[in-house]
């Protein structure tokens, strides 16, 4: 009986260290992207199906760092908490310029390189424990800011330490058993403005661009907002003057800044807000989530519209 019973104890235990492993692999291994989240409420649970433990939950357009594809799961890191969430819900890009906060290096003299590849030149190395800011991810490197350079690192040498700085704070949940994984709130207008104009982030940006072949940054919103159904004017000033003014932001607001290219008059750039303060456009070639906080724009913006 007693053998039996140090049998038992030997099982649980091993159970135990290979889950142990396996989530320390799932946070320290090679990351292949960014993960933008679809709807609100949905949940990162602790095994890829719908019955599982749920984690916590997240809010529309949370960041979460995409470890890799597991069925119709995704492995991910979301608030520094390692657990799946429902692929359909969300949208994956393996190359993003996007505030994920700070990292620590997990490895001896990490060598920091001039671009995400080994045959980049060497930038400099960093030592163990180390801390970098970390400022977007490409195919399976980070790029992040250590003493001043900026560099990219492979993503299963740096862990994170922080939230990203743009997330909402993540909540508990008692779980259930939805099978998109995801509340079943309804998404408000402005959350459905911005869930089309998100379905076109990496679009090229194209002077005078108006189609998903390029945009422009009035191009990109007009061509947003007439697929729900409202006729924006054509330029950043002319659709100054479409809707109201708002101070108290919601998604779908249009975000309007000045000064944005020489000879630029009142309204030269013009974005759509999406919550937590970041905001998607056409600008810096392509369109791109960018923070409301960005030292470029925060210093040009001018004022916020409300079209719905």
């Amino acid at each position: 009986m007693k053998s039996k019973f140090r049998v038992w104890i030997f099982l649980a235990l091993t159970a135990a260290v290979l889950a142990a492993v396996t989530v320390c692999a799932g946070a320290t291994e090679l990351k292949t992207g960014i993960g933008y989240v679809q709807t609100d409420g949905l949940r990162l649970r602790a095994k890829p199906n719908t019955n599982a433990e749920v984690i916590s939950t997240a809010s529309y357009c949370d960041t979460v760092v995409v470890i890799r594809k597991v069925d119709d799961w995704y492995l991910v890191n979301y608030n520094l908490d390692i657990g799946y969430m429902n692929a359909d819900y969300i949208i994956f890009k393996d190359r993003e310029d996007i505030d994920l906060g700070f990292g620590m290096f997990n490895s001896f003299e990490v060598n920091l390189r001039s671009e995400p590849s080994t045959d980049g030149a060497l930038v400099c190395r960093a030592p163990y424990e180390e801390t970098a800011y970390v400022l977007g991810i490409n195919n399976g490197w980070y790029k992040v800011k250590y003493e001043g350079q900026i560099g990219y690192v492979r993503t299963d040498l740096m862990d994170l330490t922080e939230k990203p700085p743009y997330n909402a704070e993540s909540s508990s949940s008692s779980g259930g058993s939805s099978s998109s994984g995801s509340s079943s709130s309804a998404p408000s207008y402005g959350d459905q403005v911005v869930s089309v104009a998100m379905q076109y982030l990496g679009t090229p940006y194209v002077w005078g661009g108006t189609t998903p072949k390029g945009f422009d940054c009035s191009g990109f919103t007009k061509y947003v907002y007439n697929k729900m159904g409202i006729t924006l004017n054509r330029t950043a000033a002319q659709q100054l003057n479409n809707g109201y003014s708002v101070s108290n932001l919601q998604p779908g607001d249009l975000l309007f800044y000045k000064n944005t290219y020489a000879g630029a008059g009142a309204a030269s750039h013009v974005g759509i807000y999406i919550g937590n303060n970041q905001f998607i456009h056409a600008g810096g070639g392509s369109v791109k989530i960018t923070s409301t906080y960005h030292e470029y724009y925060a210093s040009r913006y001018i004022g916020a519209r409300r079209i719905f």
